[in-house]
């Protein structure tokens, strides 16, 4: 009888002591239907699956918006993105000191606050690095040619967190981990990528995998066992539901419907599932009442153990306005319906219909007029997005986002189209990008354009005509279409300049390239001094190439002018300065994990000079492995297998390679010209017949 009296005291909403280790893992686009913990079958997430069993699940989580920076915004303040101002990925920030958020709750508090994220989306300009001591994000000074330069691996991004663990041993800790594994492109590594019916199940396995490195950590550090630890999700992913392959056009519940896991210090109400529709925004609540701390004051959330019945979630998406010119959607959810508003409505009936495939909006009016009273509730108030740079606009493409500016409003204040029609075009514009990260360029010119006859405002579909075109060599048309691009965006660009710049001197337009140079140096465009000094070396101004190169290297992230300064060395006959300078770079770049067109044909041509023939036939063997379209590598290395002995028919099939590699009328001039410097005048002669009907 005492021990149920003193049950019957004991208050429902538990408590952790102070100092409690906080822990909230994020994994991004992780759709809570492809958990086994919420009842998938075709995946294995056993680390998940403990925590799970450990902790508290809430079975109807919501997120406020499926885009990473506004969801992550409503995660860390608490607040809905009408609230905390941040609608989409590009062009909004969180504004300093504007909110309270989780991380400066808990630093005011003495906690140590670190975190570790894994995609640029979240670099700390936007405002996510507020409260944290330490913020480790993915560089906003990497290379942009691939996803794989803008986001990095779950375990590297444990391993930043993890050293920032062992150097605040002694203090409470406030952490927050960010991984990227299940967002696109699918590429999961092994193990994952062969064990899984699909990649995005393998990608969520290798995401799975990373949790279970941390949280090993965090016991081998005796944090884990008293730690609160919150897992969950920014939004979901469409697979192909409705229509949508990834996310942030449509809000199906594919897209909103996120995990949300807390296991309390010791495991206390270990296995227990909830019911109710909670939130994102109640994380920040919750972890305030864990700890007795005041939440601040008109959070629109509550805590996750005082379970609301009735209690409705606001979510959003402004992307398909911003980038598309199309119409916003908003929606509203409850313990049974789900209502989402753009040109039109749909209702529908999770408790029927998870899948969310029949509109009852005619069956269950009421339920529609009290959501839609709800919705109206949180305004329809916008700000629009201030001007990003186009660099920072390419990294987000880099990871599948549109990333222009929408197409002009309709005159006449024309209906904007609802996204739910537009899906085909959004669909060829994909495949069009696909196609371009293929380095299929010829067939992505073709998609693009196809692309831009029906939307021809579309600034991203125009920028990567632009740049399929210039990777073919088609100058003139990549020119034309650059200055299109550049009509298309609201402000003069220095990215698009840097971009005219590269085209004109490929085409040897050393005028233009000199003035959009300037331009793109005048923008601080990293790698525009250094495209001036190539500008000079092709006017043959050594000194002043030199000049400009060695301006270039006096700021990080250029070394693309060191091969410049090489070259300028190889000209005056100075070979071993410039294969000191190269070896220099070829160090950095492979501490780096990168690779630089023509650092190792530079490298043969200073090794050539110096007459170590090995060594240089390596670097050129080294460049054409790397670059397999550097034909002036292909027609070098043949001098030097000619000179070291090969026969004449390994140097006519090294030939034959190169214009298989890079076809063209200049491709087989260049194996002309290399045959007579060896004097093959005969099958010279028959490679300039081939040149002339090419």
């Amino acid at each position: 009888m005492a021990a149920s009296a003193a049950c019957a005291r004991a208050p429902r909403h538990p408590a952790v002591p102070a100092g409690t280790p906080v822990v909230v893992v994020s994994i991004d686009t992780l759709r809570a239907d492809r958990l086994p913990a919420y009842g998938y079958r075709g995946g294995a997430t056993p680390r998940i699956d403990a925590l799970a069993r450990e902790g508290v699940l809430f079975e109807n989580a919501y997120t406020t918006c499926p885009l990473t920076l506004p969801a992550h915004a409503s995660l860390l303040t608490g607040r809905l993105p009408p609230e905390h101002g941040v609608r989409n990925n590009l062009g909004y920030a969180l504004r300093p000191g504007a909110h309270p958020t989780l991380q400066g709750l808990l630093k005011a508090r003495g906690y140590a606050t670190g975190a570790a994220v894994s995609a640029y989306v979240l670099r700390g300009e936007t405002g996510m690095r507020e409260g944290f001591d330490f913020y480790d994000d993915v560089p906003a000074t990497v290379a942009t040619d691939s996803a794989g330069r803008v986001q990095r691996a779950g375990p590297e991004t444990v391993a930043r967190l993890r050293a920032f663990v062992d150097r605040s041993a002694g203090r409470p800790l406030f952490l927050f981990l960010h991984l990227y594994e299940p967002h696109l492109p699918y590429e999961p590594p092994e193990p994952f990528r062969g064990a899984a019916r699909h990649p995005y199940d393998g990608e969520i396995a290798a995401a799975d995998a990373a949790v279970g490195t941390f949280l090993d950590a965090l016991r081998a550090a005796g944090l884990y066992d008293r730690a609160l630890v919150v897992l969950t999700s920014d939004h979901g992913e469409g697979l192909g539901d409705h229509g949508e392959d990834d996310h942030g056009i449509l809000l199906y519940r594919e897209a909103l419907h996120v995990p949300l896991i807390v296991r309390l210090p010791g495991e206390a109400r270990a296995g227990r599932r909830v019911a109710e529709p909670v939130g994102l925004i109640d994380v920040l609540p919750t972890v305030a009442q864990l700890l007795g701390l005041p939440a601040p004051a008109g959070l629109p959330g509550r805590s996750l153990f005082a379970p609301e019945k009735g209690r409705r979630l606001y979510a959003e998406t402004f992307y398909p306005r911003i980038h598309l010119g199309w119409s916003e959607l908003r929606s509203v959810v409850d313990d049974r319906f789900h209502l989402i508003a753009g040109v039109r409505e749909e209702l529908f009936d999770l408790r029927a219909d998870r899948a969310e495939t029949r509109d009852v909006r005619a069956a269950e009016p009421a339920a529609a007029d009290a959501l839609r009273r709800e919705l109206a509730a949180h305004g329809e108030g916008f700000a629009a997005p201030t001007a990003a740079a186009p660099e920072v606009a390419e990294r987000l493409r880099a990871l599948g986002y549109l990333a222009g500016p929408a197409p002009s409003a309709a005159a006449g204040g024309a209906r904007r189209p609802d996204p739910r029609d537009q899906l085909p075009l959004l669909r060829d514009v994909r495949a069009a990008f696909t196609l371009a990260a293929a380095n299929r360029d010829a067939e992505a010119v073709t998609a693009f354009r196809g692309v831009l006859a029906r939307s021809p405002a579309l600034f991203d579909a125009q920028f990567g005509l632009a740049e399929s075109l210039a990777r073919l060599g088609r100058n003139a048309e990549a020119e034309q279409a650059f200055a299109r691009a550049q009509e298309l965006w609201p402000a003069p660009s220095g990215e698009i300049a840097m971009a005219r710049a590269r085209v004109a001197l490929s085409a040897g337009s050393l005028g233009e390239a000199e003035r959009h140079g300037r331009a793109a140096a005048a923008a601080g465009i990293a790698g525009a001094q250094g495209l001036l000094a190539r500008v000079a070396l092709g006017r043959d101004d050594l000194a002043g190439a030199e000049r400009a190169a060695r301006e270039a290297l006096a700021r990080p992230g250029d070394e693309s002018a060191a091969l410049v300064l090489a070259e300028v060395h190889l000209r005056r006959n100075q070979a071993a300065q410039a294969l000191a300078l190269l070896d220099g770079v070829r160090d950095r770049q492979r501490e780096a994990g990168g690779a630089l067109r023509d650092l190792e044909f530079l490298r043969g041509d200073a090794l050539g000079r110096l007459e170590r023939l090995e060594e240089a036939q390596a670097a050129f063997e080294e460049e054409v492995r790397l670059f397999p379209d550097n034909a002036p590598a292909y027609a070098r290395l043949a001098v030097v297998w000619a000179l070291r002995g090969r026969t004449v028919g390994e140097v006519h099939t090294l030939l034959e390679r190169m214009q298989a590699q890079v076809p063209g009328r200049e491709t087989a001039l260049l194996a002309a010209r290399t045959l007579e410097s060896l004097g093959d005048r005969r099958t010279a002669a028959a490679w300039r017949r081939r040149a002339g009907s090419s």
